[in-house]
C-alpha cells in the first residue's frame, strides 16, 4: 500500500508553514486517481521518483518541482502510479509569498514550474531532497532552507492579514467588519483583496469553510455531516451540499472518497 508521512513545522516556521508531507507509491501498488478540490494553501511539490500525471485546469503538468497557490474551484486530478515519490510543503495561504516575496495573486489558480520563479536555489533544494535518505532528513533539509528566509520575510499587508484571519476563523467572519477595521469602505476592501489575493473575500471565506469542513470529517470520521454543517455555520445540510458540489464537484461523502490522501494527517490535525 502507498505510504504517507506528514509532520507539522518547527515553531520558528509555524507562521509560514502548516505541514510537510511525503508520499511513496510502491512498485506493487496499483495506479489510481485522486481529485483535487478547491483549497487555500500555497503548496510546493517536489517529485523525487516517477512523475505522476497531473491534470490542472484542463492542462497536463509534468515538472519535477511545482508551486501553486489557492484554487477557487475544483482544480483537477492526480494520477498516481508505481514509483511515485513526492515531498510537499503546505504553507498558510500567503506563507510562501511572504517568505519569497512573490505576490499572492500570481500563484492563485496556478500550479507551475517552480524553477521559473526561483531558479537554481529551488533546483539545488530538489537535489538535496533526492539525496536525503528519509522523510525526517528531508524535513531537516527543507527547514534549514526555509529558516534562511525568515529574517527577510515580507511584512504582512492589510489584505494578507485579513486573509489569514478569515482562514483561521474557518471562514466564519463578517466581511464588512474587516474593511471597517482598516478604515476603508467595503467596496474598496473587496477591490484591494481581489487585487492582492486573486479572489474576492467572500469566495475566500466560502472555500475556507468548505476545506475546514472536509478536514473536520477527515479528523473524526464518526461525525455526521449534519454535525459538521452546524459546526461550520452552514444554514443547513443542503447549503453545505451545494458548496461541495460547487467546490468539489460531488457530494460530501464522494468528495472525500475521491480525494484520497490529498490532505495529509498533519495538515488535518493542524486545522483547529
Amino acid at each position: 500500500m502507498p505510504s504517507v508521512q506528514s509532520v507539522r513545522p518547527r515553531p520558528e516556521l509555524a507562521p509560514f508553514v502548516r505541514a510537510y508531507a511525503q508520499r511513496k507509491v510502491e512498485a506493487i501498488d496499483p495506479a489510481w486517481v485522486q481529485s483535487v478540490p478547491a483549497q487555500l494553501e500555497q503548496i510546493i511539490n517536489f517529485e523525487l521518483g516517477v512523475l505522476p500525471g497531473i491534470r490542472h485546469r484542463q492542462s497536463d503538468v509534468t515538472k519535477e518541482i511545482l508551486v501553486g497557490g489557492a484554487q477557487d474551484a475544483y482544480s483537477g486530478d492526480l494520477h498516481l502510479r508505481p514509483g511515485v515519490e513526492s515531498f510537499a510543503i503546505f504553507f498558510w495561504p500567503t506563507g510562501w509569498s511572504h517568505l519569497f516575496h512573490v505576490p499572492t495573486h500570481e500563484l492563485t489558480n496556478q500550479f507551475d514550474d517552480a524553477t521559473s520563479i526561483h531558479g537554481e536555489q529551488i533546483r539545488t533544494l530538489w537535489n538535496q531532497l533526492g539525496e536525503a535518505s528519509s522523510f525526517q532528513r528531508r524535513v531537516q533539509v527543507v527547514e534549514a532552507f526555509l529558516l534562511r528566509r525568515v529574517a527577510a520575510a515580507k511584512p504582512h499587508e492589510k489584505t494578507s492579514r485579513a486573509a489569514e484571519y478569515i482562514f483561521r476563523k474557518h471562514g466564519a467572519v463578517r466581511i464588512p467588519r474587516l474593511g471597517r477595521a482598516d478604515s476603508v469602505s467595503l467596496r474598496q476592501f473587496e477591490r484591494l483583496f481581489r487585487k492582492d489575493l486573486g479572489m474576492s473575500p467572500k469566495t475566500f471565506a466560502c472555500i475556507a469553510r468548505f476545506q475546514f469542513a472536509i478536514d473536520a470529517k477527515l479528523a473524526n470520521p464518526e461525525r455526521t455531516w449534519l454535525d459538521v454543517a452546524h459546526s461550520f455555520g452552514y444554514f443547513d445540510q443542503m447549503h453545505m451540499i451545494h458548496d461541495f458540489e460547487r467546490l468539489g464537484r460531488n457530494t460530501p461523502t464522494q468528495v472525500l472518497l475521491q480525494m484520497g490522501d490529498v490532505r495529509p494527517s498533519a495538515l488535518v490535525a493542524g486545522s483547529d
